[in-house]
């Protein structure tokens, strides 16, 4: 039964070599690019042995991305880095007008340029080098292989695979020059890009703002829980683009109308999630595996969300983009609350016994620890550009 059945029917650096040109490593008890609550102190070390743990698979390029956002490029699977892993065995060519590009199968990362923003965010820089299929290229070349790839069209535009887009062109073009052609002719102007990306956040979250407004918690789902992790990954790399210059004051404005918003859903969304799980919950004579398995679904549901809203808060704070009010910083400490709760609640838990059974259970357990340990050690030089 995969998550989404259920819900429709009820610093520890892994070891290896520093990588050549990379942003260098930091020092030994190098702190995060915020602090976070304290009661998050006890969840990253948590986090971190089920990660190296379970992050380390040869033949899952998805949960290898997870393990590098979560650990930085020195992640490593048999002393063999996980960056290298990725680039020379799992991307792939694709020729367009008689030139090859780069790309990784969307199989593969889940979402187009999630394996180039991953290695750009965690400081792999544009020379890196690798071998794939017995030639030479680098980073740069897939960097710009995803731009000669990318086509954009608002009117038929898939919302939900732009987050990671959003962040790699983010990181690597200069906003005064953010206009470029494709393999097909096409003008792709990034502006456009990172304004359809806002009034994506501003058109899902309607009904939340709503309740917002009158003082309320919502009775009903919003659109924005529809897009991938609740809307945050889309959230996240708006900041990215803000931080990084594109779409000027307009933009900055807009995405703290929303962060405003998105500390407000810290208690919105928890509100929903435990409702649901009230409701959907096995009877107390049901087959304890059966509890079990609704109670993990429970704990991931919530490490997923407010792992993946630390990356949010942690990564806006850094930049200048939020600064709490009091009662904000209250409801922040709060979701800490919950999502050390269930980063508790699933402490030694051997995540592998879904692997085979519910793979889809699986990833989500190795990939929401991931996001909330990047969430709360967020570091420069280690796992973040």
């Amino acid at each position: 039964m995969t998550r989404r059945e259920f819900l429709q029917a009820a610093s520890i650096v892994a070891g290896g070599l520093a990588l050549t040109g990379a942003l260098p490593r930091a020092a030994a008890g190098a702190q995060p690019l915020v602090s976070v609550p304290k009661v998050l102190d006890g969840t990253q070390a948590i986090l971190a042995p089920l990660i190296t743990r379970h992050a380390r698979l040869l033949d899952d390029p998805w949960v290898l991305m997870h393990g590098v956002r979560a650990m930085g490029p020195d992640f490593t699977v048999n002393s063999e880095r996980a960056v290298d892993l990725l680039c020379s065995r799992f991307l792939k060519t694709q020729r367009v007008a008689g030139k090859d590009y780069l790309y990784m199968p969307v199989e593969h990362e889940g979402h187009p340029n999630a394996c180039l923003k991953t290695l750009l965010e965690v400081g792999v820089p544009l020379s890196h080098p690798f071998t794939l299929d017995g030639r030479r290229y680098t980073v740069g070349d897939l960097a710009n292989s995803a731009k000669a790839l990318f086509v954009f069209d608002p009117k038929t535009a898939d919302r939900d695979n732009l987050a990671w887009t959003l962040i790699a062109f983010s990181l690597q073009t200069v906003p005064s020059r953010d206009t470029w052609t494709n393999a097909w002719g096409q003008q792709i102007r990034f502006t456009d890009v990172v304004r359809f990306g806002l009034d994506t956040l501003d058109e899902t979250t309607r009904q939340f703002r709503q309740a917002k407004a009158q003082g309320v918690m919502p009775t009903e789902k919003d659109t924005i829980m529809g897009l991938t992790c609740g809307g945050t990954h889309l959230a996240y790399a708006l900041a990215s683009c803000v931080a990084n210059g594109h779409g000027g004051d307009q933009a900055r404005a807009r995405l703290r109308d929303y962060l405003d918003l998105h500390i407000w859903r810290l208690q919105a969304d928890g509100y929903l999630m435990d409702r649901f799980y009230r409701q959907a919950a096995p009877p107390k004579d049901a087959d304890p595996a059966l509890q079990r398995l609704a109670a993990i679904y429970y704990h991931d549901a919530r490490l997923k969300f407010y792992g993946h809203s630390f990356e949010i808060i942690s990564y806006a704070r850094g930049h200048g983009l939020l600064t709490p009010t009091p009662a904000q910083t209250g409801t922040i400490e709060q979701g800490a609350r919950t999502l050390h709760e269930s980063v508790k609640a699933i402490e030694g838990t051997d995540f592998f016994e879904f692997r085979k059974t519910n793979p889809r259970l699986f990833h989500h357990l190795v990939g929401d620890s991931c996001h909330a340990y990047h969430g709360i050690r967020m570091t420069p030089g280690v796992n973040q550009a």
